[in-house]
């Protein structure tokens, strides 16, 4: 079945900004452009346009102080990952092969310490059972 609102599929810079600002819990356009905007040499308009889009995807809050908005992040990096991910097996209609056959080849370019967290918590899922 799949999600009847799945999460909004993001362009390489909506990743950035909201990488940006879940470093930085919450910025204005200005800092966002600083610090995402200017080593992609983009414009301070395009990063205002792509935090007006975020808004509008509901990945973001934001809050007038002043004469600007604030922008924060609505949604945790962990869940935004999970609701992708979610919403690509509910896409598929992924049965319990398909799906474990894609994590298996997601899992392939994690690295040692990344696979040891995963078994733990794989381990932990387990014991709720």
């Amino acid at each position: 079945m799949t999600n009847p609102n799945p999460t909004p599929l993001l362009g390489e810079l909506e990743v950035q900004v909201l990488e940006c600002l879940w470093q930085l819990k919450q910025a204005s356009v200005k800092a966002v452009y600083e610090q995402a905007g200017t080593s992609r040499g983009v414009s301070l308009n395009t990063i205002q346009s792509t935090l007006e889009r975020l808004y509008r995807k509901d990945l973001l809050a934001r809050s007038k102080q002043g004469r600007e908005f604030i922008y924060t992040p609505r949604v945790t990096r962990e869940d935004l990952m999970a609701n992708l991910i979610h919403d690509v097996f509910g896409r598929f209609n992924s049965n319990s092969q398909s799906s474990v056959a894609a994590i298996l080849q997601a899992a392939e370019t994690l690295d040692e310490s990344t696979l040891d967290t995963l078994e733990r918590e794989i381990k932990r899922l387990k014991g709720r059972e």
